[in-house]
């Protein structure tokens, strides 16, 4: 870690922040930084007010020994065996960082990824920002978008007159020219 404008030290994490709330955060760069660090966990049952246990907090106090007891033991194996997410919160966290990589869904819908495929940067990045106006997500700079690209395995390349470009990726339906040189038939 390290502070703003400051050098890199070690430390042990204290913590494990835990965020409730009605709605997802928004998410702008999906990596594998994130993937590591986030679970998404499904609360999908709601009780409904018929059926809620107004003496619920007296039950739990009379049986907090136990309570106790059962978060030790399980405190105990997540630091012999680490967290295991079981498969409803693995299934929930790749959903959510599917609907949120907007940039892989761009990809997806308007790029081809092939060893060969070669485009100008300005060129994606016209696509890109077309996109996501259309589609309401955050278009960021030509910058962050080349920085974005190259975490996706997508090379830096230039032309041989030196406009940069990438290699590894070209739209599908490639920009109209701005203009066409004449030509006789």
């Amino acid at each position: 870690a390290r502070f703003m404008r400051q050098d890199f030290f070690e430390y042990t994490p204290q913590f494990k922040p835990v965020i409730v709330g009605n709605h997802k955060p928004a998410i702008r760069n999906i990596d594998e930084a994130m993937k590591r660090r986030m679970h998404l966990i499904p609360f999908t049952v709601t009780i409904p007010p018929d059926r809620r246990d107004a003496r619920l907090t007296e039950k739990l106090l009379a049986e907090r020994d136990g309570i106790l007891a059962w978060a030790v033991s399980g405190c105990l194996a997540w630091q012999r065996e680490g967290l295991k997410p079981p498969a409803s919160v693995v299934s929930a966290t790749e959903e959510y960082f599917e609907a949120e990589d907007a940039l892989g869904r761009w990809l997806d819908e308007r790029c081809v990824r092939t060893a060969n495929a070669k485009s100008l940067t300005a060129e994606l990045f016209t696509d890109w920002k077309q996109w996501a106006e259309a589609s309401g997500e955050f278009i960021g700079s030509q910058r962050r978008f080349s920085d974005l690209l190259i975490t996706r395995g997508v090379e830096k390349w230039r032309n041989s007159v030196g406009v940069r470009g990438f290699q590894g990726v070209g739209l599908k339906h490639p920009p109209t020219p701005a203009y066409t040189p004449y030509a006789d038939n």
